[in-house]
Protein backbone atom coordinates (compact mmCIF):
# COMPACT_ATOMS: atom_id res chain seq x y z
CA UNK A 1 0.00 0.00 0.00
CA UNK A 2 1.97 3.00 -1.31
CA UNK A 3 1.60 6.12 0.84
CA UNK A 4 2.30 9.65 -0.40
CA UNK A 5 3.10 11.78 2.65
CA UNK A 6 3.64 15.02 0.70
CA UNK A 7 0.40 15.51 -1.20
CA UNK A 8 -1.30 18.88 -1.21
CA UNK A 9 -4.88 20.00 -1.13
CA UNK A 10 -5.96 23.48 -2.21
CA UNK A 11 -9.52 23.91 -0.95
CA UNK A 12 -11.63 26.32 -3.03
CA UNK A 13 -12.35 28.41 0.06
CA UNK A 14 -8.61 29.10 0.38
CA UNK A 15 -8.14 29.81 -3.34
CA UNK A 16 -10.99 32.31 -3.24
CA UNK A 17 -9.59 34.06 -0.17
CA UNK A 18 -6.14 34.30 -1.76
CA UNK A 19 -7.61 35.75 -4.94
CA UNK A 20 -9.44 38.37 -2.90
CA UNK A 21 -6.02 39.44 -1.60
CA UNK A 22 -4.48 39.36 -5.11
CA UNK A 23 -2.43 36.22 -4.43
CA UNK A 24 -2.36 33.86 -7.40
CA UNK A 25 1.07 32.22 -7.14
CA UNK A 26 3.05 30.39 -4.47
CA UNK A 27 6.81 29.92 -4.73
CA UNK A 28 6.60 31.30 -8.25
CA UNK A 29 4.08 28.69 -9.40
CA UNK A 30 0.39 29.39 -10.05
CA UNK A 31 -1.92 28.18 -7.30
CA UNK A 32 -3.39 25.07 -8.96
CA UNK A 33 -7.05 24.29 -9.40
CA UNK A 34 -7.77 21.25 -7.27
CA UNK A 35 -10.56 18.99 -6.13
CA UNK A 36 -10.27 15.66 -4.26
CA UNK A 37 -11.10 13.74 -7.42
CA UNK A 38 -8.03 15.20 -9.13
CA UNK A 39 -5.86 13.52 -6.50
CA UNK A 40 -7.84 10.28 -6.56
CA UNK A 41 -7.42 10.03 -10.33
CA UNK A 42 -3.65 10.51 -10.27
CA UNK A 43 -3.33 8.16 -7.31
CA UNK A 44 -5.20 5.45 -9.23
CA UNK A 45 -3.03 5.94 -12.32
CA UNK A 46 0.15 5.75 -10.21
CA UNK A 47 -0.77 2.93 -7.80
CA UNK A 48 -0.72 5.24 -4.77
CA UNK A 49 -3.13 3.81 -2.25
CA UNK A 50 -3.20 6.63 0.30
CA UNK A 51 -2.22 10.30 0.46
CA UNK A 52 -1.68 12.62 3.41
CA UNK A 53 -3.26 15.96 2.50
CA UNK A 54 -1.64 19.22 3.58
CA UNK A 55 -1.73 22.90 2.68
CA UNK A 56 1.66 24.53 1.95
CA UNK A 57 0.31 28.08 1.84
CA UNK A 58 1.01 30.55 4.67
CA UNK A 59 -2.11 32.07 6.17
CA UNK A 60 -0.77 35.41 7.35
CA UNK A 61 -2.29 37.15 4.34
CA UNK A 62 -5.20 37.34 6.79
CA UNK A 63 -5.38 39.08 10.14
CA UNK A 64 -4.91 36.74 13.15
CA UNK A 65 -8.60 36.16 13.86
CA UNK A 66 -9.61 35.39 10.26
CA UNK A 67 -6.43 33.31 9.82
CA UNK A 68 -7.46 31.11 12.75
CA UNK A 69 -10.92 30.73 11.22
CA UNK A 70 -9.38 29.85 7.85
CA UNK A 71 -7.12 27.18 9.41
CA UNK A 72 -10.14 25.64 11.12
CA UNK A 73 -12.20 25.66 7.91
CA UNK A 74 -9.32 24.09 5.96
CA UNK A 75 -9.06 21.36 8.56
CA UNK A 76 -12.78 20.67 8.50
CA UNK A 77 -12.55 20.38 4.71
CA UNK A 78 -9.69 17.90 5.10
CA UNK A 79 -11.58 15.99 7.76
CA UNK A 80 -14.52 15.67 5.40
CA UNK A 81 -12.21 14.28 2.70
CA UNK A 82 -10.94 11.64 5.11
CA UNK A 83 -14.47 10.82 6.21
CA UNK A 84 -15.67 10.46 2.61
CA UNK A 85 -12.62 8.48 1.42
CA UNK A 86 -11.26 6.90 4.62
CA UNK A 87 -9.04 4.40 2.78
CA UNK A 88 -7.50 7.02 0.49
CA UNK A 89 -6.90 10.19 2.52
CA UNK A 90 -5.72 11.39 5.87
CA UNK A 91 -4.43 14.89 6.64
CA UNK A 92 -1.94 17.11 8.41
CA UNK A 93 -3.73 19.98 10.12
CA UNK A 94 -3.04 23.55 9.06
CA UNK A 95 -2.09 25.95 11.84
CA UNK A 96 -2.61 29.75 11.88
CA UNK A 97 1.02 30.60 12.64
CA UNK A 98 2.67 32.92 13.57
CA UNK A 99 -0.19 33.31 16.09
CA UNK A 100 1.14 30.88 18.71
CA UNK A 101 -1.91 30.73 20.97
CA UNK A 102 -4.28 30.13 18.06
CA UNK A 103 -1.92 27.52 16.59
CA UNK A 104 -1.78 25.64 19.90
CA UNK A 105 -5.57 25.62 20.16
CA UNK A 106 -6.01 24.41 16.57
CA UNK A 107 -3.36 21.70 16.96
CA UNK A 108 -4.98 20.33 20.11
CA UNK A 109 -8.41 20.35 18.48
CA UNK A 110 -7.27 18.73 15.23
CA UNK A 111 -5.17 16.04 16.89
CA UNK A 112 -7.44 15.20 19.81
CA UNK A 113 -10.90 15.62 18.32
CA UNK A 114 -10.77 15.65 14.52
CA UNK A 115 -8.51 12.80 13.48
CA UNK A 116 -5.53 14.69 12.07
CA UNK A 117 -2.48 12.51 11.42
CA UNK A 118 -0.20 15.36 12.47
CA UNK A 119 0.27 19.06 11.83
CA UNK A 120 1.62 20.93 8.83
CA UNK A 121 3.88 23.92 9.28
CA UNK A 122 6.32 25.92 7.17
CA UNK A 123 10.05 26.45 7.52
CA UNK A 124 9.17 30.00 8.55
CA UNK A 125 5.91 31.81 9.20
CA UNK A 126 6.28 35.55 8.57
CA UNK A 127 9.92 35.22 9.66
CA UNK A 128 9.21 32.99 12.68
CA UNK A 129 11.45 29.98 12.05
CA UNK A 130 11.09 26.44 13.28
CA UNK A 131 13.17 26.14 16.45
CA UNK A 132 12.36 29.64 17.66
CA UNK A 133 11.79 29.60 21.45
CA UNK A 134 8.46 31.35 20.91
CA UNK A 135 7.20 28.08 19.45
CA UNK A 136 7.89 26.16 22.67
CA UNK A 137 4.22 26.13 23.80
CA UNK A 138 3.27 24.47 20.51
CA UNK A 139 6.21 22.07 20.68
CA UNK A 140 5.18 21.05 24.20
CA UNK A 141 1.74 20.01 23.01
CA UNK A 142 3.14 18.18 19.98
CA UNK A 143 5.74 16.46 22.13
CA UNK A 144 3.12 15.26 24.63
CA UNK A 145 1.19 13.69 21.76
CA UNK A 146 4.28 12.33 19.96
CA UNK A 147 2.86 14.14 16.96
CA UNK A 148 4.12 14.21 13.40
CA UNK A 149 5.13 17.72 12.33
CA UNK A 150 5.33 17.99 8.54
CA UNK A 151 7.45 21.04 7.66
CA UNK A 152 7.08 22.39 4.15
CA UNK A 153 9.61 24.88 2.78
CA UNK A 154 8.73 28.53 2.33
CA UNK A 155 10.48 31.70 1.24
CA UNK A 156 11.75 34.37 3.59
CA UNK A 157 10.04 37.71 3.13
CA UNK A 158 10.12 38.73 6.82
CA UNK A 159 6.64 39.86 7.84
CA UNK A 160 5.51 40.66 4.31
CA UNK A 161 3.30 38.23 2.43
CA UNK A 162 4.77 36.89 -0.84
CA UNK A 163 2.20 38.09 -3.37
CA UNK A 164 4.39 38.27 -6.47
CA UNK A 165 5.94 35.31 -8.34
CA UNK A 166 9.52 36.37 -7.56
CA UNK A 167 9.00 37.39 -3.92
CA UNK A 168 11.62 35.77 -1.71
CA UNK A 169 14.16 35.29 -4.49
CA UNK A 170 17.06 37.77 -4.79
CA UNK A 171 17.30 36.83 -8.47
CA UNK A 172 13.91 37.60 -10.01
CA UNK A 173 14.43 35.25 -12.96
CA UNK A 174 14.85 32.22 -10.67
CA UNK A 175 11.61 30.94 -9.18
CA UNK A 176 11.67 31.02 -5.37
CA UNK A 177 10.68 27.35 -5.17
CA UNK A 178 13.67 26.34 -7.27
CA UNK A 179 16.38 27.36 -4.80
CA UNK A 180 14.99 29.42 -1.95
CA UNK A 181 12.73 26.66 -0.65
CA UNK A 182 15.74 24.41 -0.11
CA UNK A 183 17.77 27.16 1.52
CA UNK A 184 14.94 28.07 3.87
CA UNK A 185 14.27 24.49 4.91
CA UNK A 186 17.96 24.14 5.71
CA UNK A 187 17.77 27.22 7.94
CA UNK A 188 14.83 25.69 9.76
CA UNK A 189 16.65 22.40 10.39
CA UNK A 190 19.71 24.30 11.61
CA UNK A 191 17.62 26.37 14.00
CA UNK A 192 15.91 23.27 15.39
CA UNK A 193 19.29 21.71 16.11
CA UNK A 194 20.93 24.87 17.45
CA UNK A 195 18.02 25.36 19.86
CA UNK A 196 18.15 21.73 21.03
CA UNK A 197 14.58 20.93 19.96
CA UNK A 198 15.50 17.30 19.32
CA UNK A 199 16.68 16.98 22.91
CA UNK A 200 14.04 19.13 24.56
CA UNK A 201 11.06 17.71 22.62
CA UNK A 202 12.18 14.27 21.46
CA UNK A 203 8.63 13.00 21.00
CA UNK A 204 7.95 15.23 17.97
CA UNK A 205 8.60 13.48 14.67
CA UNK A 206 9.64 16.17 12.21
CA UNK A 207 9.30 15.43 8.51
CA UNK A 208 11.15 17.66 6.06
CA UNK A 209 10.88 17.48 2.31
CA UNK A 210 12.70 17.15 -1.01
CA UNK A 211 15.34 14.62 0.11
CA UNK A 212 16.83 17.05 2.64
CA UNK A 213 17.68 19.65 -0.04
CA UNK A 214 20.94 21.37 1.02
CA UNK A 215 21.41 19.60 4.34
CA UNK A 216 23.81 16.83 3.26
CA UNK A 217 26.29 19.39 1.93
CA UNK A 218 26.21 21.60 5.05
CA UNK A 219 25.74 18.97 7.75
CA UNK A 220 29.31 19.46 8.94
CA UNK A 221 28.32 23.05 9.77
CA UNK A 222 25.18 22.16 11.73
CA UNK A 223 27.12 21.76 14.93
CA UNK A 224 27.36 23.44 18.27
CA UNK A 225 30.45 25.65 18.08
CA UNK A 226 29.99 27.11 21.56
CA UNK A 227 31.98 24.44 23.51
CA UNK A 228 34.84 24.71 21.03
CA UNK A 229 34.96 28.49 21.33
CA UNK A 230 34.74 28.31 25.12
CA UNK A 231 37.55 25.76 25.30
CA UNK A 232 39.70 27.88 22.98
CA UNK A 233 39.05 31.04 25.02
CA UNK A 234 39.81 29.27 28.32
CA UNK A 235 43.07 27.84 26.99
CA UNK A 236 44.24 31.24 25.72
CA UNK A 237 43.36 32.79 29.08
CA UNK A 238 45.24 30.13 31.04
CA UNK A 239 48.22 29.60 28.74
CA UNK A 240 48.65 32.88 26.93
CA UNK A 241 48.29 31.34 23.50
CA UNK A 242 46.05 29.08 21.39
CA UNK A 243 45.68 25.36 22.17
CA UNK A 244 47.38 22.70 20.04
CA UNK A 245 45.75 22.34 16.65
CA UNK A 246 45.26 18.60 17.21
CA UNK A 247 43.13 19.31 20.27
CA UNK A 248 40.92 21.64 18.26
CA UNK A 249 40.63 19.09 15.45
CA UNK A 250 39.56 16.43 17.94
CA UNK A 251 36.84 18.69 19.31
CA UNK A 252 35.71 19.68 15.82
CA UNK A 253 35.43 16.08 14.63
CA UNK A 254 33.52 15.11 17.76
CA UNK A 255 31.08 17.96 17.11
CA UNK A 256 30.65 16.83 13.49
CA UNK A 257 29.97 13.27 14.63
CA UNK A 258 27.34 14.59 17.03
CA UNK A 259 25.66 16.55 14.21
CA UNK A 260 25.60 13.42 12.04
CA UNK A 261 23.91 11.47 14.82
CA UNK A 262 21.35 14.17 15.57
CA UNK A 263 20.26 14.61 11.96
CA UNK A 264 19.10 10.99 12.00
CA UNK A 265 16.22 12.08 14.25
CA UNK A 266 14.52 13.76 11.28
CA UNK A 267 12.45 12.17 8.54
CA UNK A 268 12.69 13.31 4.93
CA UNK A 269 10.42 12.78 1.96
CA UNK A 270 11.53 12.35 -1.65
CA UNK A 271 9.34 14.89 -3.47
CA UNK A 272 10.85 15.86 -6.85
CA UNK A 273 14.27 14.78 -5.55
CA UNK A 274 15.09 11.21 -6.55
CA UNK A 275 18.01 11.61 -8.95
CA UNK A 276 20.71 9.10 -8.02
CA UNK A 277 23.22 11.69 -6.66
CA UNK A 278 20.47 13.18 -4.49
CA UNK A 279 19.48 9.82 -3.02
CA UNK A 280 23.18 9.00 -2.55
CA UNK A 281 23.49 12.11 -0.39
CA UNK A 282 20.26 11.46 1.51
CA UNK A 283 21.02 7.82 2.33
CA UNK A 284 24.44 8.90 3.56
CA UNK A 285 22.91 10.98 6.37
CA UNK A 286 19.72 9.13 7.44
CA UNK A 287 18.66 5.49 7.59
CA UNK A 288 16.28 4.17 4.96
CA UNK A 289 13.66 3.86 7.71
CA UNK A 290 13.49 7.67 7.84
CA UNK A 291 12.89 8.18 4.11
CA UNK A 292 9.29 8.58 2.91
CA UNK A 293 7.59 8.84 -0.44
CA UNK A 294 6.42 12.37 -1.19
CA UNK A 295 5.30 13.70 -4.58
CA UNK A 296 4.34 17.38 -4.07
CA UNK A 297 1.24 16.86 -6.17
CA UNK A 298 -0.53 18.95 -7.49
CA UNK A 299 2.12 21.69 -7.29
CA UNK A 300 4.67 19.29 -8.78
CA UNK A 301 2.09 18.17 -11.35
CA UNK A 302 1.93 14.68 -12.80
CA UNK A 303 5.40 14.91 -14.32
CA UNK A 304 6.87 15.58 -10.88
CA UNK A 305 5.00 12.65 -9.39
CA UNK A 306 6.19 10.32 -12.15
CA UNK A 307 9.75 11.61 -11.86
CA UNK A 308 9.75 10.95 -8.12
CA UNK A 309 8.40 7.43 -8.41
CA UNK A 310 10.70 6.52 -11.30
CA UNK A 311 13.72 7.64 -9.29
CA UNK A 312 12.78 5.42 -6.35
CA UNK A 313 12.11 2.42 -8.54
CA UNK A 314 15.40 2.73 -10.45
CA UNK A 315 17.78 3.79 -7.67
CA UNK A 316 20.45 1.11 -7.84
CA UNK A 317 21.32 1.14 -4.13
CA UNK A 318 17.77 0.43 -2.96
CA UNK A 319 16.95 -3.21 -2.32
CA UNK A 320 13.38 -4.42 -2.77
CA UNK A 321 13.01 -4.16 1.00
CA UNK A 322 14.28 -0.55 0.92
CA UNK A 323 11.72 0.37 -1.75
CA UNK A 324 8.91 -1.17 0.26
CA UNK A 325 9.99 0.84 3.29
CA UNK A 326 10.21 4.12 1.38
CA UNK A 327 6.99 3.62 -0.57
CA UNK A 328 4.82 2.32 2.23
CA UNK A 329 6.14 0.77 5.44
CA UNK A 330 7.85 3.84 6.89
CA UNK A 331 4.81 6.08 6.44
CA UNK A 332 2.45 3.50 7.89
CA UNK A 333 4.69 3.15 10.95
CA UNK A 334 4.99 6.92 11.34
CA UNK A 335 1.29 7.65 10.96
CA UNK A 336 -0.03 4.65 12.80
CA UNK A 337 1.84 5.29 16.02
Amino acid sequence: MTVDIHHHMVPPLLVNALAEHDVHTMGGEPVPAWQPQVSLDIMDRSNIARAVLSVPIPLHFLEPGPAATMANEINRFAEECTRRWPDRFTYFASLPLPDIDAAVAEAISALDQHGAAGVAMLSNHAGLYQGDPRLDPLYRELNTRQAVAFVHPAVFTAGAYPTQPSDGSPIPTIQPSQLEFGFDATRAVANLLFNQIDRRFPGIRFVFTHSATCIPSVLHKLLNRKPIVEAYTAYVRDHGGPPPVQDLLTRLRAAEDEARQRIRWFYFDTALSTAAPVLDALTAIVPTTHILLGTDFPFGQEIGLRYTLDGIHTYRHFTDSDRTQVLATNARALLGR
